[in-house]
């Protein structure tokens, strides 16, 4: 077995971990071309693996590398206390100078190749298209309701029988005019009943007279919300398909949406894949989790994955245990979707199952244990006394 520690410039093995005291004592070395030391770097820090198969094939022997293990190796312990001794020997280096500069470039260059692997990354996008979905979302209920407001001034009526903002929105900008609001018309767009509503509505509206000049400007707006919309179905399109390539286990499991908070919460998908199935079924509620541990507030059961069919729709007594397996399956999904596997379907079953044994095992829920409470004495105060003044003897 080869030990093997890296510097910079290169890789450095000993048999069975013994100690070095000089360059001599090294019996492995594998030197990197000084161009490419930012690129070795990188594949060192991203996949050592690979660099071990490649020393395992260079050296015939197999190898342990010292930044997959637990404890330090002593050669790695000699080559960080001698780094630049070794270096100036092996020709890196001219002095100490030289040394430092060297040094802070392939640093430089490392940190460079990091952060463009880092942006690559498909669930980075991911993250950012579910939080442009999210903030659309608010623009878009805040900038309706203004709408709302606004032509309510003209057609109040309108505002109580079309509560979808969209479909609100779509009306104002095609018809603008009360006139236009006709069975006719209308129908094209609404069931027939909500048609002839909302046509005997403007007949009678209550609602004062405005300028066309005036119609047409809230017409206008509400097209700008329209195109807000439609920006939304492409933006939700979008990430439909990245979720689908990128995560198709937790896509299967918990849907577009709900994944894809959930990878963002997490802050990526690798860092999902490493948490916990505790840490799943909380993620969301961190604050009702932090004021349990500093104040010992009831525990949440579950965070965003409450926003999940399974538990939305579920008794309340029920939601806890469905909300622990639906996140040990969705643990299990991120390693999936981590490493390539997919494994949804079986996932899915299994967690169907245990639903449904779940709403067989605890159709209602458990009676409370009457907890007799003791009765305390209550002291009652009385008024104190006014003391007798004693009369002095003579």
């Amino acid at each position: 077995m080869i030990y093997v520690a890296f510097t910079p410039y290169g890789a450095f093995g000993v048999k069975d971990n013994k100690e070095v005291n000089s360059l001599d004592d090294i019996e492995y070395k594998k030197l990197f071309d000084e161009e490419k030391i930012p690129e070795m770097l990188f594949l060192l820090r991203t996949n050592p693996n690979k660099m071990a198969d490649e020393l395992k094939e260079e050296w015939n022997d197999e190898v342990k590398l010292e930044i997959l293990s637990v404890e330090p190796f002593k050669i790695g312990e000699y080559l960080r206390n001698n780094l630049f001794e070794i270096g100036k020997e092996l020709g890196y280096f001219k002095n100490y100078e030289d040394f430092k500069n060297k040094m802070h470039y392939w640093n430089t260059e490392l940190t460079k190749k990091l952060i463009k692997s880092y942006t690559q990354q498909k669930d980075k996008i991911i993250i950012q298209v579910a939080e442009a979905i999210s903030d659309l979302d608010k623009t878009l209920n805040l900038l309706s309701e203004r709408l709302r407001e606004w032509y309510s001034l003209y057609f109040p009526e309108l505002d109580h029988l079309v509560s979808k903002h969209e479909a609100y929105a779509y009306l104002v900008a095609k018809l603008k005019k009360r006139e236009n609001f006709t069975k006719s018309q209308l129908k094209k767009i609404l069931p027939s009943k909500l048609a002839e509503k909302i046509a005997e509505a403007a007949k009678n509206s209550m609602g004062g007279e405005l300028e066309d000049y005036d119609l047409d400007v809230i017409g206008k707006f509400a097209e700008e919300i329209n195109h807000l919309y439609e920006k939304r179905k492409e933006l939700y399109e979008y990430l439909e398909k990245l979720m689908s390539e990128e995560c198709p286990n937790i896509t299967k499991l918990a849907g577009v949406s709900l994944g894809a908070k959930l990878i963002g919460l997490a802050g990526g998908l690798e860092k999902l894949s490493k948490m916990p199935a505790s840490t799943i079924q909380v993620l969301g509620a961190e604050k009702a989790l932090f004021a349990h541990l500093r104040n010992k507030a009831t525990p949440p059961k579950h965070g965003i994955i409450f926003n999940h069919p399974l538990i939305k729709g579920s008794p309340p007594w029920q939601r806890g245990k469905i909300a622990r397996a639906l996140a040990c399956k969705l643990a299990i999904a991120a390693r999936g979707d981590y490493v390539g596997d997919y494994i949804a379907d079986e996932l899915l079953e299994k967690l169907n199952k245990r639903v449904e044994e779940i709403k067989r095992k605890y159709p209602k829920p458990k009676k409370k244990k009457k907890v007799k409470e003791k009765k305390k004495n209550k002291k009652i105060k009385g008024k104190k006394k006014p003391k007798k003044n004693k009369k002095r003897k003579m």
